[in-house]
């Protein structure tokens, strides 16, 4: 019976210096890009005043966890930026151990004392196998909440809130039309983001309706 899981890994350290410095600053990921051989890149949203943004960046220049760091995008108070991480930020990628265990990450958000997760596991095997790979990584798992929902289609499909949202509109303004009916660059402007990250979105969405539609087929 597959499930969906909300918990906490306390002791991580991704951008863990920043966000204990800038607590005002809430940060979501929005993709990862994991290469244990080059080094995994992250992609997160930064949401705050724009002071506080700056404050931010500022002490996330000297984070232990971050090699290099970029600005995508910056609309209103809403900042786009992406993450190549240090071997000490690779500890708190969990990522793979996910994909491994059959466990896919809807949402994650990065809070002063740890990083808050909603995910869905295929049976409760997975989410012991799941938890002890945090515990090697000396993560610390907290489970906040374990329930079923067979109604809400980002869990049927796999897909974060997000990525529903993105494809939903898509849609609507028929950018799957022949020819389409908006552009990619308008629809990221609606959502506040940048081309690129909503290319990965809707590739991303794209790729767990598919999916589920072939059985699970890569």
């Amino acid at each position: 019976m597959s499930f969906i899981a909300e918990y906490s890994l306390s002791n991580h350290p991704i951008m863990q210096t920043a966000r204990r410095r800038v607590p005002e600053v809430s940060v979501e990921v929005e993709d990862e890009q994991p290469d244990r051989r080059e080094g995994s890149h992250l992609t997160f949203r930064a949401i705050g005043e724009e002071a506080e943004l700056e404050r931010f960046f500022g002490v996330l220049a000297d984070d232990p966890s971050v090699e290099t760091f970029e600005r995508l995008s910056t609309l209103s108070e809403r900042c786009l930026f992406r993450v190549l991480l240090t071997p000490e930020g690779e500890r708190g990628m969990t990522y793979v151990d996910a994909v491994e265990f059959g466990v896919t990450l809807l949402d994650i958000e990065l809070q002063e004392e740890g990083v808050r997760y909603r995910a869905h596991f295929p049976n409760r095997d997975a989410l012991s196998a799941y938890r002890e790979c945090c515990e090697e990584r000396e993560l610390a798992f907290t489970l906040h909440r374990l329930y079923r929902s067979e109604n809400d289609e980002t869990e049927k499909y796999d897909l974060t809130p997000r990525q529903a949202a993105v494809l939903r509109r898509a849609l609507e303004r028929g950018y799957f039309d022949v020819p389409r009916n908006v552009s990619a660059e308008e629809l990221a402007e609606e959502f506040e983001i940048s081309s690129q990250a909503l290319s990965a979105l809707l590739r991303r969405g794209q790729r767990a309706v598919l999916r589920d539609a072939f059985g699970g087929e890569e």
